[in-house]
């Protein structure tokens, strides 16, 4: 699939582009390739843990010879925030914690998708990730997703 966005992209305009966002979730072999396919990719703090980083900023530039030239790689990290860094920078987000703790089950989905939607919506990398941070602490200050937005 992604073989063919990258053909589709190769016969269109800038602005007609699709964007390509991968994550890398699980510490599996055959996903670490798709580090050097995306134009935004998402690695998890169980991956970055297991190739021995410790934190979201040793991940980011741990791991960012991996993506093609000119993508962002991002690392949340939990109640530490998140980390990022593009052809632009390294950029940080604090984390965003609710006032009580109810569940925390699909918060990483939940950034990721709120950093797409912000992107998506010509924010820069910077207020996508504290976006994400954001969204992704509301949606543990209640039991799944309904009220979210």
């Amino acid at each position: 699939m992604i073989q063919q966005v990258v053909q589709y992209n190769a016969n269109v305009s800038a602005e007609q582009r699709i964007t390509i966002s991968v994550e890398i979730e699980k510490p599996r072999e055959e996903l670490y390739q798709l580090f050097g396919h995306g134009d935004v990719v998402f690695v998890s703090k169980d991956v970055a843990r297991h190739f021995g980083f410790n934190s979201a900023s040793e991940a980011v530039k741990g791991f960012y010879s991996r993506v093609k030239p000119g993508a962002h790689l991002i690392c949340a990290w939990a109640e530490e925030g998140a980390d990022a860094m593009g052809p632009d920078g390294f950029f940080h987000s604090n984390a965003f914690p609710p006032k009580k703790l109810v569940d925390t089950l699909g918060a990483g989905d939940t950034f990721n998708a709120a950093v797409i939607f912000a992107l998506d919506n010509g924010k820069s990398i910077q207020e996508a990730l504290t976006f994400g941070c954001q969204i992704a602490g509301k949606k543990c200050g209640f039991q799944g997703y309904d009220g979210i937005v």
